[in-house]
């Protein structure tokens, strides 16, 4: 039997899902090794199907008896807190992994100094597997809609009128921080001129709590576009993976669209690095600003020119 390793993330949706690189890395570099994920239970839908492993344990469970008895070897504790290292230190693992803080020793007996990385977030997780020697497999999150997923998304584009084929654009104009939210009426002219210079079918998505504002937002509209339906996270995969391109603020919909394979293309906040959560490629692009005053047209020129290479890319 296999090494035994742990990984625990707590933090949300995005973050778990920008771990996902590491499940892959590992699987290669250890074939034999037994992966287990430690996370909360609204995240949990980020790794089911997920075929690289062999069983997810949610914070809210209580789980440490039965991390015990899955039979760890090694963790590797992304949260650096005194909850996660409670639970690397007890759950029977002889190394014991993170990087380094001031109460690591508590928890950890492998602390490595993480590395400033002017790009990729992703990269600075895939840094804590040096210690392990095994090299990194690519920066690219994993998620698996299954066919039950893919139906039901398949059901509300064809319900919509939308063949296959069809340049589809999902667009997300939400945040809970302020500070990462463009005004929905710039969103709506984006979606607008999408459909009337590009063909381009719109869906607006929303998540819990955001129903009203979407909505309020849409209405706006000059064009007709399309709400999406009360999708889980799989879904959403299922039907990101059908669209030609993801529009959005910094948010796990602009993950979730990555790990599908499909270009984004997201409006930023001067609070927030592009190169530290848009991945690189021809296939990712955006546009920043002061969100307050970041003019419309100024957007409009980066998303069109984005445009123009995803189509020089795909042809």
């Amino acid at each position: 039997m296999g090494l035994g390793i742990l990984i625990i993330v707590f933090k949300g949706i995005g973050d778990v899902l920008l771990t996902t690189p590491l499940l892959r890395a590992l699987k290669k570099g250890l074939p034999d090794s037994r992966l287990y994920f430690l996370t909360r239970r609204p995240s949990r839908r980020i790794l089911e199907n997920n075929p690289r492993l062999s069983g997810i344990f949610c914070h809210e469970d209580r789980p440490l008896s039965a991390i015990r008895a899955a039979g760890i070897d090694i963790s590797l504790d992304f949260m650096r807190s005194t909850s996660s290292g409670f639970y690397a230190l007890f759950s029977g693992a002889d190394k014991r992994l993170a990087f380094s803080y001031p109460a690591g020793r508590l928890f950890h007996n492998v602390l490595p100094v993480i590395r400033p990385n002017p790009g990729y977030t992703v990269f600075d997780r895939l840094q804590l597997l040096e210690a392990l020697g095994i090299p990194h497999a690519g920066p690219e999150p994993e998620l698996y809609p299954g066919p039950e997923n893919a139906a039901r998304a398949e059901a509300f584009l064809s319900g919509a009128g939308i063949r296959p084929g069809a340049f589809t654009v999902t667009m997300d104009i939400t945040s809970p921080r302020d500070h990462r939210r463009w005004a929905s009426g710039n969103f709506i002219a984006l979606a607008d001129r999408l459909s009337a210079e590009f063909g381009a079918r719109v869906i607006f998505l929303w998540g819990p709590g955001e129903l009203d504002y979407v909505k309020a937002a849409a209405a706006a509209a000059r064009k007709k576009h399309l709400l999406c339906p009360d999708f889980d996270l799989l879904d959403l995969a299922a039907l990101l993976k059908r669209a030609g391109l993801h529009i959005g603020t910094s948010s796990a919909p602009m993950h979730i669209a990555v790990s599908q394979g499909t270009p984004t293309f997201t409006v930023y906040g001067p609070r927030n690095s592009p190169a530290s959560w848009s991945p690189p490629g021809p296939l990712h692009s955006w546009a920043q600003g002061e969100l307050s005053s970041l003019p419309f047209e100024t957007v409009w020129a980066r998303l069109s020119a984005h445009l123009k290479t995803i189509k020089g890319t795909s042809a």
